[in-house]
């Protein structure tokens, strides 16, 4: 099948609502590149493309309305470049050579959607406890693909934890990398967080591509914490990947969440911030720093209040 691949020029601050909008107007995949034409499959945690213009291109179906799509771009700010008919297997191979490939801990295994993939049992494992579990992700616009290295260091941190029959919260989830890992590992209850309704969306596919039910997982707003279904809930395990700042205001917030006990783990963090989160959780005893390029990851348990 042919596809219109429309390419979109836009402010770099405007680049998430008009990907919202080539969404609403049919699009089934956006991906995202800047003026050199690197792409740009998962930009900083919180962060924005560096760029100052970047091109968002879009498929759509062939029969889609191109003149109201280029008023509804023209209403955001944005400019249509050009419409192309692309085959699916290169709009298909595009993402496949951008995803990424890797394996944690010698037990989760990272691969491409359709990539066929037999994961090798480790050596002296027995047991369903020890089984390799395999996430499948296709990388998309502003949306982990776990080629960061601060995805990297949580899933690192994940595989090393006991998660079977855990609770964990994956507190501003992305694409749900982490939220899955976490079911794929055997935590028996996850609610993954996001303000972003993308984000919601991207969790649910993906957690319905990789057969993990409703069950085990909730896909929530932050809002919804405060139902007294979840508000009095405590997690065992509670991991989030934002930034420092967000991650200093949420300190009261993410420790009343976590159980007496329980492990707390935070990312999105540069080498040398480490004092400032510290400091603002005064009853969790943190464990030093994991290390992965110039970022770190913070481990810590929660002690009495």
């Amino acid at each position: 099948m042919a596809w219109l691949q429309l390419s979109v020029a836009v402010a770099r601050d405007h680049a998430d609502p008009v990907g919202e909008l080539l969404s609403g107007q049919g699009a089934v995949a956006v991906s995202l590149s800047g003026a050199d034409e690197e792409q740009l499959l998962e930009p900083l945690p919180g962060q924005q493309p560096l760029w100052d213009r970047v091109r968002l291109d879009a498929l759509m179906h062939p029969d889609v309305d191109l003149k109201a799509v280029r008023a509804a771009l023209e209403g955001a700010g944005a400019r249509l470049l050009d419409v192309n008919f692309v085959a699916e297997s290169a709009w298909q191979q595009r993402w496949r050579d951008h995803a990424v490939r890797a394996c944690f801990g010698g037990r989760l295994w990272l691969v491409p959607r359709d990539e066929p993939f037999d994961p090798p049992v480790a050596a002296g494992s027995t047991g369903p406890r020890r089984a390799p579990a395999v996430m499948r992700l296709d990388p998309g616009l502003a949306f982990g693909s776990g080629s960061h290295p601060t995805t990297r260091l949580c899933l690192a941190g994940l595989v090393a934890l006991p998660l079977e029959g855990a609770r964990v919260l994956d507190f501003g989830c992305g694409s749900g990398v982490l939220a899955l890992a976490a079911c794929l590992l055997g935590a028996d209850r996850v609610v993954a967080v996001d303000h972003d309704p993308q984000a919601l969306v991207a969790t649910r596919d993906n957690a319905t591509y990789n057969a993990i039910g409703e069950g085990r997982l909730e896909v929530v707003t932050p809002a919804a914490l405060d139902d007294p279904a979840l508000a009095l809930e405590a997690f065992d395990v509670v991991v989030a990947n934002i930034l420092a700042k967000p991650l200093v205001d949420l300190a009261p917030r993410l420790t009343a969440l976590t159980a007496q006990g329980g492990r707390l783990m935070l990312s999105g963090l540069l080498d040398g911030q480490e004092r400032m989160i510290v400091e603002a959780y005064p009853t969790v005893a943190f464990e030093p720093p994991a290390h992965q390029a110039e970022w770190i990851r913070l481990d810590g348990r929660r002690g009495s209040l």
